[in-house]
């Protein structure tokens, strides 16, 4: 019974029949001219199609592949066909293959958002609209340039190379001098020409505090016999520091931290208290200059909103190394007493 079912599957493979699914390969062939490979395709010839009910699709199709090519395996044996239905060609054999998994479709790209075209002189209306909807930074930051630029080349029209050629070799400054960062005080307020004449370091609340470092290099490697701290009217920073920095930033609460003043202070007493707060910083910290008598520290205010009284913009001194009395001040600059300290009377 078990070489009549091999005889038999081998004649259904012969006639171009495919292997269901999940069935095993034969062991080994039978060759189709032998006796039982007649036999078995006699038999498979005499089978008739079951009826197919209405409703199974799948079933039906099955049986009509089945049936074509049965009756292809001996066509001496079938029975003639109808005149009225012409006889379906021969179905090819279905050959079993690993099914295929079809690859993953890429992911397609976002859309690249085209660049935005940069203002050019030749579209002042579109660049206008931009200034309009950016709060008018790109102006400022054009006519900012502009000015520095058109302004260096005066300057260095009027000055010629010789002027430059003198700043060469290296810096020979006379005054060490710590101004705030407010951008109303500049060095062409007091001086005609503070280049390399005065080192000069910029930061909120002009401090020593914060700016150590650049401070001890004019005095220590420079060797400037002055140093000079220069408060301003209206002070921003002595106006925050006497009061809530708590929502300022981090960095800025760090510098404004040692600017020592009482709270709720006015301003023009603080930036006063501030300065001479700076001068007494810098005599401990430079005390051997000091006593040397090769340092003069001074403290002074720029006075744009003639807080003191003696005209707006002017630079008054308001402390000649620790002394603070304005008629003594005035003494000591008269005579030129400016290397000499309270604490030597």
């Amino acid at each position: 019974m078990r070489l009549f079912a091999r005889t038999l599957l081998s004649a259904v493979l012969a006639a171009g029949l495919s292997l269901p699914s999940g069935a095993a390969p034969l062991a080994r062939p039978i060759d189709p001219s032998s006796p039982l490979a007649t036999q078995a395709a006699s038999t498979v010839m005499q089978v008739r199609p079951a009826p197919v009910p209405a409703s199974g699709g799948a079933e039906r199709s099955h049986a009509q592949s089945s049936a074509a090519p049965a009756a292809a395996v001996a066509p001496h044996t079938a029975a003639p066909a109808q005149a009225s239905a012409p006889t379906p060609a021969p179905r090819e054999p279905v050959l079993l293959k690993p099914t295929a998994i079809p690859p993953r479709a890429k992911p397609r790209p976002a859309p690249v958002r085209p660049a935005r075209p940069v203002a050019s002189r030749h579209t002042h209306e579109a660049g206008a609209h931009a200034d309009a909807a950016h709060g008018s930074e790109l102006a400022q930051v054009r006519a900012a340039v502009s000015a520095l630029l058109s302004a260096n080349v005066r300057i260095t029209e009027t000055r010629g190379p010789a002027y430059y050629g003198r700043l060469v070799p290296r810096q020979t400054p006379r005054a060490t001098v710590v101004t705030c960062a407010d951008s109303r005080v500049q060095t062409n307020g007091f001086h005609a020409d503070p280049t390399n004449d005065l080192f000069v370091v910029r930061n909120i609340g002009n401090q020593l505090a914060t700016a150590e470092g650049s401070v001890e290099y004019g005095v220590r490697h420079l060797h400037t016999p002055l140093l000079l701290f220069i408060g301003h009217s209206v002070c921003g920073a002595v106006t925050a520091a006497a009061g809530d920095t708590a929502r300022l930033e981090p960095a800025i609460q760090r510098e404004l931290a040692t600017i020592d003043i009482p709270r709720g202070i006015d301003v023009t007493d603080g930036v006063l208290l501030n300065v001479n707060n700076q001068v007494e910083s810098a005599i401990l910290k430079f005390s051997g200059e000091v006593e040397a008598g090769r340092l003069a520290i001074l403290g002074a205010y720029y006075d744009f909103r003639n807080d003191l009284g003696q005209g707006a913009g002017r630079l008054v001194i308001t402390n000649l190394n620790g002394e603070t009395d304005p008629a003594r001040i005035r003494s000591r600059l008269a005579a030129g007493d400016l290397l000499r300290y309270g604490f030597m009377r």
